[in-house]
């Protein structure tokens, strides 16, 4: 998929898989391979900054404040983790719960602005006449996303000292399950709304007769999104 997006220069899609590819590295690096949770963060780390960059490129080209404003904050969130990571490394220091709290609002954050800013688009698709399944796409982005922000709440549950995901400890096994299954949920409708089947695209199109003077390609539409979320106001 990332090289079909590359030959065909989608530059926002090939930013967000990269970031949909770093995420995951991270956590088998520390499950499979024990690598550490410090590598695990760098990974998330880069993956959160390319989400936010993705959300900026597709919907907010045209703005300059409040989208850099998004960007600094999940960077400085992101570094806090990195920090306690590093202390935790170098000293005898847990500091578990302070990193759940600003691990937290790092994701609501991150997956938040995602969200919004899909489904602002869809608002403005929906009375738009447009094919039905790219209304549908940005509709499936932003309730995903949301869903999505809510993943690290269960870490607070985490009892502190055990591996997440400990078969031996039911608490931790709970906590597991919730936020893989969340992650899970995310990552197939993220897919599912970027790489519809052809089949399904008709069974939503099937009522919908497109104007024969008006064909809008992919960058066609990406610009409509940009310029209705700028509304002409460069913040």
């Amino acid at each position: 998929m990332l090289l079909k997006l590359i030959q065909k220069k989608m530059k926002n899609l090939v930013v967000i898989a990269l970031g949909f590819i770093a995420i995951p590295i991270g956590f088998m690096g520390t499950f499979l391979f024990n690598l550490g949770y410090f590598f695990q963060e760098i990974f998330i780390f880069s993956g959160f900054t390319l989400v936010v960059i993705f959300t900026n490129m597709t919907f907010h080209k045209n703005r300059r404040l409040y989208p850099n404003l998004i960007l600094v904050f999940g960077i400085i969130l992101g570094l806090i983790q990195l920090i306690f990571h590093s202390i935790e490394i170098f000293t005898p220091y847990n500091f578990y719960y302070e990193r759940v709290a600003f691990d937290i609002p790092y994701t609501l954050l991150i997956f938040n602005w995602l969200s919004w800013s899909s489904y602002s688009a869809y608002k403005f698709f929906k009375d738009q006449d447009i094919a039905p399944w790219i209304k549908i796409r940005y509709k499936i982005v932003g309730i995903f996303s949301f869903i999505l922000s809510f993943h690290n709440i269960p870490e607070f549950f985490q009892p502190v000292g055990t591996t997440w995901g400990d078969y031996t400890n039911i608490t931790s096994l709970i906590v597991f399950g919730i936020t893989a299954i969340l992650a899970v949920i995310f990552s197939l409708g993220f897919a599912f709304a970027w790489i519809m089947p052809n089949w399904l695209k008709r069974r939503y199109d099937k009522e919908y007769h497109p104007p024969k003077d008006i064909e809008l390609s992919e960058e066609d539409l990406m610009d409509l999104i940009k310029k209705q979320l700028s509304n002409g106001n460069k913040k």
